[in-house]
């Protein structure tokens, strides 16, 4: 695995996303985070399946608790 040859804490939540999906070979990420007890999640993919698989892994996620979590 190459090391990483930048500071990650300069990243947007999205530039976070895109530096993971280039470096593994995955189809899709999500990242998740809590914050002042509401719930951010961002998705990216690289093809259609990884679309899917994001957009499927959203629906799921409000349907659990849709009073709690706000995907942007």
């Amino acid at each position: 695995m190459d090391s990483i040859k930048f500071p990650v804490e300069n990243l947007t939540d999205e530039e976070v996303l895109k530096e993971f999906i280039k470096r593994f070979e995955c189809d899709g990420a999500v990242l998740i985070y809590m914050e002042s007890n509401t719930e951010y999640g961002f998705g990216r993919w690289k093809n259609h399946q990884g679309k899917n698989w994001v957009q499927t892994l959203f629906k799921h996620i409000k349907k659990i608790d849709s009073n709690k979590i706000s995907i942007n």
